[in-house]
């Protein structure tokens, strides 16, 4: 008999330490579980511009929620484009006089005189549809108004997006022959999809209302190839599974899906789909969300606006843990810091250390059951002092008065930035700010990495930490044992001596976090002090763990010149610099 074929192994993966994971974490708290709750775990958070416009947005939507439908919508955006005139059967001034005396004058007012603002307005005004010049100077040719109303609804390209309109009405129905419909930045919360005439082939309704699409699915154009429902708030995708079969392109990006499983599986029933946007999701966060979208819509060949290569499918026969598919780790690493000011001389017995502070406040689960309850303005607490004090603030003095120091503070111009404030041990911050370990002063500090590492159960505080700017800290921190007299080591009852704290914040920096992005471990900063800013700059797809520094002088070959930023032999900037990177753990 011949031998039976072998069975492919599965490979065998090392087991990981994991922290607990119910399934209680894929659950909400209702929005109404609290009055103010949300309020108030997002009070003192500082978004993204783009957050706050769509923060913004919303809130404008429960203020004012006033009917208007798309015939409404389509008449207010066609009075605010250059198409109005045109179509005025009141107007005294003909379309001939129209063409060559205003038009032209409205064009070049905004070509040579506009600042970029007003030319955004104007183009966002004149969006309707493409080719809008050319429609009106084939009515202008015939003398006739009928012509541009005819010709407007037999267009291909409908833009009414901004116009704040919340229902779908016949007046759709009327353009027969549009291929592509946009009603991007409306009040829409719900559809009547058999309103859409069935030749569109693309369908943009992004930065809308929807909470579900289960209503609008069923009744798409059968041969509907693009849906963009991004900047949403959908949660309900169950849906997804009536879409048309022939969708090749989904957009669902920054909507609030959480269930990454679920939604593939609605997804796979696709046969055509190629290219599928889920980035923004808290499920786009989770540790296995490419491993598991590549392998459960293996025909993908775009996903997230990135290229999916061969290198990037999964390997076959590798099992995911459930734990992968809801949570994941934050990593925040510190590349180096370099040039700070060097401290000066203090007393001996002193421990002179730098660190890096980084503050996360959507990421504590802590805080957040703590502002349930409570104010704002108690998130910092003081627990009462012990009976036997030794924390004596009056005593400690808010700068290094040593004899040593004193001579080094006149000396240094960099003095003042050693002003030393007491630190208390006994306040209370609930956790928002995570430390790196310590270091000695050096031209180039490195730090561990990650230099923070967090667990995140929670994928929807994970995702909106992203949608906000951090604050990072470069510390420099005074220690100096407190002496126990001998009273107090017959004592039993006293309290163990803590050292005497001091310190000083060096450099104050924020980053504006980007959306992970699953091909990338990590976005990446710089910043120095010559910028003139607290902000750090954005290193787009580069690697600043790759840069090299050395101390030493630069040896340079005759006839060549060492200028290459990557070059492996580049001395430190003169200023304080500093890299850091953001990123979550993703399983390939």
């Amino acid at each position: 008999m011949p031998p039976k074929p072998k069975e492919p192994t599965k490979k065998v993966i090392a087991p990981i330490n994991r922290p607990n994971v119910s399934n209680a974490s894929l659950n909400y708290i209702p929005n109404d579980a609290l009055e103010g709750y949300q309020e108030r775990i997002e009070t003192g958070v500082n978004w993204t511009i783009e957050e706050e416009a769509a923060r913004y947005t919303k809130q404008r939507y429960r203020d004012r929620i006033e009917e208007i439908t798309f015939s409404q919508a389509l008449q207010d955006k066609i009075s605010k484009s250059i198409l109005s005139r045109f179509l005025d059967d009141d107007s005294n001034i003909s379309l001939q006089e129209q063409w060559e005396l205003i038009l032209p004058i409205v064009m070049w007012d905004n070509e040579k005189f506009a600042n970029e603002e007003s030319k955004i307005c104007f183009r966002h005004d004149n969006c309707i549809t493409d080719n809008m010049v050319s429609l009106i100077k084939r009515a202008v040719l015939i003398n006739d108004r009928k012509i541009l109303e005819h010709d407007l609804k037999n267009v291909s390209v409908l833009r009414v997006n901004d116009a704040k309109m919340t229902k779908l009405d016949e007046g759709l129905i009327e353009f027969q022959k549009l291929v592509r419909l946009n009603l991007c930045g409306n009040f829409l919360s719900e559809i009547d999809a058999f309103m859409i005439p069935r030749g569109v082939r693309a369908l943009e309704l992004q930065s809308n209302f929807f909470e579900s699409i289960d209503t609008m699915t069923t009744g798409l154009p059968n041969d509907l190839l693009y849906l963009g429902v991004a900047k949403n708030v959908l949660g309900d995708v169950g849906g997804l599974r009536n879409l048309p079969e022939t969708i090749t392109v989904l957009d669902l990006a920054d909507n609030d899906i959480y269930d990454l499983e679920f939604t593939l599986d609605a997804l796979s029933s696709l046969p055509s789909l190629v290219s599928l946007q889920l980035a923004g999701n808290p499920c786009a966060l989770c540790a296995a969300y490419a491993r598991t979208t590549l392998s459960k819509l293996p025909q993908l060949q775009w996903l997230d606006l990135r290229q999916i290569l061969a290198t990037d499918q999964p390997e076959q026969n590798i099992e995911t843990h459930p734990d992968d598919l809801r949570s994941t780790y934050f990593n925040f690493t510190v590349f180096r810091i370099i040039s700070a000011p060097q401290p000066p001389k203090a007393d001996k017995g002193a421990v002179m250390t730098f660190h890096v502070e980084l503050e996360l406040p959507l990421l504590d689960s802590t805080r957040r059951g703590f502002l349930m309850f409570r104010n704002n303005e108690s998130l910092i607490e003081m627990l009462p002092p012990p009976e036997d004090d030794v924390w004596e603030p009056s005593k400690m003095p808010s700068t290094i008065k040593s004899k040593s120091s004193m001579e080094t503070e006149a000396l240094s111009h960099e003095s003042d930035v050693f002003r030393l404030i007491p630190v208390d041990s006994r306040e209370i911050h609930h956790y928002t700010t995570f430390e790196s370990n310590r270091v000695q002063w050096n031209k180039i500090m490195n730090f561990q990495e990650p230099a923070v590492r967090i667990f995140c159960p929670n994928l929807t505080g994970l995702r909106d930490t992203f949608r906000t700017v951090v604050t990072v800290r470069l510390v420099f921190t005074m220690s100096v044992p407190v002496k126990q007299g001998k009273a107090d080591k017959k004592s039993a009852h006293s309290i163990k001596p803590i050292p005497s704290e001091q310190r000083a914040i060096i450099a104050t920096i924020k980053c504006i976090l980007k959306r992970p992005d699953w091909t990338q471990s990590s976005q990446h900063f710089h910043w120095d002090d010559s910028l003139g800013t607290n902000e750090a700059i954005h290193w787009g797809d580069g690697d600043l763990s790759t840069l090299q520094y050395s101390q030493a002088p630069v040896k340079v070959t005759k006839g060549k010149l060492d200028t290459d930023p990557g070059s492996s032999r580049q001395q430190p900037p003169e200023n304080l610099t500093c890299h850091f990177g953001f990123g979550i753990d993703t399983l390939h």
